[in-house]
């Protein structure tokens, strides 16, 4: 098992162009399929402000509840926006989470699920989270602009023109999900069994996050120093993303490829832990919902509302609709 390299990219905030770095983050996309990275803004101190987003974990579970989804509480209004405890039995991945989306809402597609695309976000009462919900949109805004910057520099470095990811780069829409994977319990199983990348790692590590690729644009991550995520490149082979200090690991989702090729295909990755608690954070800047967007089949336009619904309807349409 390699271990990702963590590559400076302060030249890119320094106001001159730095094609060797354009260069080598193109390369890291072609090879490993993702690329860790620290110097961006707002990489001192970075521990600290995201321990004050996944704080949120620690308040009381009639808080938390209270913010479900309709999935967990059918008296509750949101349908996507919000929390999701952990899965019984069975699930994708053994985690709790919380989805923050654009502010505010953006139009959608007349579709069945129009209605969790332009539901607004859903927060706690300021006194019971004092100026956490600032802190979220703060972060939101700071990785907008450093996803950007990267899949800018990335186009440059492999000679596409960057003008064909503004419609991503300049998009209002992204998801911020923050994750909390407490220790899974011995009845827990991941669909799909029977899948060799589900099972224990030679060490006998367990995977708590089945492999998978995100639909959007670019992903960026942070985990606690529990570590445990991993990219897979494209020979195939696991690759594990380090856990140090002010950086954070940026790969690709299912709607870069239709512009720069097979070096920016969407990345398989996945989770390995289970024995103690694990923070993470995911940000994923996504085109907006009534933007035409080719389809990773390749198949003829749709929106992208329409391509997310196609690809999860049991999370955007109403329980009456699935």
């Amino acid at each position: 098992m390699s271990t990702l390299d963590v590559l400076d990219i302060a030249p890119l905030f320094a106001g001159a162009p730095a094609p060797d770095l354009d260069g080598e983050i193109a390369r890291r996309f072609s090879t490993d399929a993702a690329v860790v990275v620290s110097g961006f803004s707002g990489s001192a101190g970075l521990e600290e402000r995201v321990a004050r987003l996944w704080a949120f974990f620690a308040q009381p579970e009639p808080v938390r509840m209270a913010l479900a989804t309709r999935a967990q509480v059918p008296d509750n209004p949101n349908l996507y926006r919000g929390y999701t405890p952990p899965p019984v039995g069975k699930g994708w991945a053994y985690n709790e989470k919380f989805d923050v989306g654009p502010e505010p809402p953006l139009p959608a597609p007349d579709l069945p699920s129009h209605a969790a695309f332009t539901e607004p976000n859903v927060w706690p009462d300021e006194a019971e989270a004092p100026g956490w919900r600032a802190e979220m949109l703060g972060y939101i805004a700071d990785c907008k602009a450093l996803s950007a910057v990267v899949i800018r520099s990335a186009a440059r470095g492999l000679g596409v023109d960057p003008s064909g990811f503004d419609a991503i780069c300049e998009s209002a829409n992204s998801t911020l999900r923050l994750l909390h994977y407490p220790p899974v319990p011995d009845d827990f199983e991941l669909f799909d069994a029977g899948n060799p990348d589900l099972e224990p790692t030679a060490d006998g590590k367990r995977v708590i996050t089945r492999p998978h690729v995100d639909t959007g644009g670019l992903t960026i991550l942070w985990q606690d120093d529990s570590g445990g995520l991993q990219m897979q490149g494209r020979d195939g082979g696991w690759r594990a993303v380090p856990t140090e200090d002010g950086v954070l690991s940026i790969h690709c989702g299912d709607m870069l490829a239709g512009i720069g090729g097979e070096a920016l295909a969407p990345t398989p990755h996945r989770v390995l832990g289970g024995e103690g608690d694990r923070f993470s954070i995911g940000y994923f800047i996504e085109p907006e919902f009534m933007t035409d967007v080719t389809p990773p089949d390749g198949g003829p336009l749709k929106t992208y509302g329409q391509h997310l619904t196609d690809q999860f309807p049991k999370r955007f349409l109403p329980p009456e609709l699935q």
